[in-house]
C-alpha cells in the first residue's frame, strides 16, 4: 500500500521524542508527499502545547520547508471538553493552523466547572448501568464539536470514550470530516469499523507518531484494512492527497 501522508504526529514541543525535522526527515524516507505537526492541544494537563511555543513551532517550519520535497502542515490534536461540543482552540487560533484534529483524552482541563461535573467526571467513571446515556451524550458532544469548529479528522474514535460513531461518521461525511484509523489504537471494533464504512465517510491513516522513527508506521491499519477488505477509495491518504475542510474553508485546497 502506498499511502501519500501521515497527518498525526507528536514533536518534543508536547509528548513527543523528536524535533520537528526529525519527523519530516522520515516522512521524507517514506516517500510521503505531506506530514502534519499536531502536538497535544492547549488544555491537556500534563502533554500540552504552550500557547507561547506555538510561533516557534511555526518558524520551525518556515525554517525547513525548502530544505524538503514535502508539505508541512503545522496543526494541533484539540482535546473534547464538554457536552456543548468545546474544543480547546480559541477563534483567533484557527488562522494559525492547516489543520484540526480532535479527540478525546482523559487528562484535560474542561471548558468549566459545569463541563468537569457533567462530561469529565462522567466519563472517568466505569461503564455502568447509565452508560448508554453518557454514550449518547458523548456522541452529542462529537456532532456539535464538528459543527461548531472546522475540524478534519476525528482522532482515535472510542478510545477511552462511550461514542455512537456510526452517527458520528455520517456527519463527518455530510461535513467532509475524516475518521482516523489510528496507528497504535483501533478502538472501534471490527463491526463498529464495517459499519463506519458503510456511511461514505473518508478514512484517514496515521500513526499517532510519538517518536521519528514511528512517523509512518501502518502496520496495525493495514492488517485491518486487508481483514476488513475496505475499500481503498474510502481509504483518503492511500495513493491521494486527502482535501482537508478547514483549508477549503481558507480558500487553500
Amino acid at each position: 500500500m502506498k499511502f501519500l501522508g501521515d497527518y498525526h504526529t507528536h514533536t518534543i514541543y508536547s509528548h513527543g521524542l523528536g524535533m520537528i525535522e526529525h519527523n519530516v526527515i522520515q516522512a521524507v524516507k517514506k516517500g510521503f508527499k505531506q506530514i502534519a505537526i499536531t502536538d497535544h492541544g492547549f488544555r491537556h494537563v500534563v502533554f500540552n502545547v504552550r500557547r507561547f511555543d506555538f510561533k516557534y513551532m511555526r518558524q520551525d517550519i518556515e525554517r525547513i520547508k525548502d530544505k524538503y520535497d514535502i508539505d508541512i502542515f503545522l496543526g494541533l490534536e484539540t482535546n473534547l471538553q464538554s457536552n456543548e461540543g468545546h474544543i480547546d482552540l480559541k477563534p483567533q487560533d484557527i488562522d494559525k493552523l492547516d489543520i484540526i484534529l480532535c479527540g478525546y483524552h482523559k487528562f484535560i482541563y474542561p471548558s468549566s466547572l459545569k463541563a468537569f461535573f457533567s462530561f469529565y467526571m462522567p466519563n472517568k467513571l466505569p461503564r455502568h448501568k447509565k452508560s448508554d446515556l453518557r454514550k449518547g451524550r458523548n456522541t452529542e458532544a462529537y456532532l456539535k464539536a464538528i459543527n461548531r469548529y472546522p475540524i478534519d479528522i476525528i482522532v482515535h474514535p472510542k478510545y477511552g470514550i462511550e461514542m455512537n460513531v456510526v452517527e458520528i461518521a455520517k456527519e463527518c461525511k455530510r461535513l467532509g470530516v475524516y475518521i482516523e484509523l489510528n496507528g497504535k489504537r483501533i478502538s472501534m471494533t471490527e463491526e463498529e469499523v464495517l459499519a463506519t464504512a458503510e456511511t461514505g465517510v473518508g478514512f484517514i491513516v496515521n500513526s499517532d507518531a510519538h517518536s521519528p522513527d514511528k512517523v509512518g508506521d501502518f502496520t496495525v491499519q493495514e492488517e485491518w484494512i486487508k481483514k476488513l477488505n475496505l475499500n481503498p477509495d474510502q481509504i483518503v491518504n492511500l495513493d491521494k492527497i486527502p482535501k482537508f475542510r478547514s483549508r477549503k474553508l481558507k480558500g487553500l485546497d
